[in-house]
């Protein structure tokens, strides 16, 4: 958001306003990208998992695309399955947990245990850490809704034509 010289946009009105389309733009792209990921019928937690893991990946080469080589680090490890995700400082960690199938998930204030959503048309999980009294009670976590949370701060580069402060300088 900054010109080339290192001055920021003399306006802050217009300047945030860069900011926030930015971030809009990097939602917009992780939306289009990201697939909704159904698992088979009767999958248990492991293969719901892969398939959730499967959208992660597409979502973050999708990102990875947009931001420049590496802005989003995607890791899937076997045996047990688990799944991190890094974007800067933030970090997400996946596990699962086959015996009470069940993803155990921490990092970006949404540590507990998840549950597949088997009743929802796209792949989600449902936090059972949560009360039925507290907010975002029943609220499902997407792999879009994933990566938008911990690419909240990204902003997609501007193009190097737009770096001037415009066609007439003094």
């Amino acid at each position: 958001m900054e010109p080339k010289d290192g001055q920021e946009n003399p306006n802050p009105i217009v300047a945030m306003a860069m900011r926030i389309r930015a971030r809009k733009d990097v939602a917009g792209a992780i939306d289009s990208a990201t697939p909704a990921g159904t698992p088979p019928p009767g999958a248990d937690a492991a293969a719901s998992l892969e398939t959730f893991a499967q959208a992660l990946a597409v979502g973050a080469r999708r990102l990875n695309s947009i931001l420049g080589k590496n802005a989003l680090t995607f890791v899937r490890l076997e045996r047990p399955m688990r799944v991190r995700l890094r974007f800067k400082e933030k970090r997400v960690a996946l596990d699962l947990d086959e015996g009470r199938q069940l993803v155990l998930i921490h990092g970006l204030e949404l540590d507990g245990e998840y549950q597949f959503d088997a009743s929802s048309a796209t792949q989600g999980l449902i936090n059972l850490s949560i009360l039925s009294t507290d907010p975002g009670y029943g609220d499902s976590l997407t792999p879009n809704v994933l990566l938008k949370r911990i690419a909240q701060d990204a902003e997609i580069p501007r193009p190097a034509h737009l770096e001037n402060l415009g066609p007439i300088q003094f």
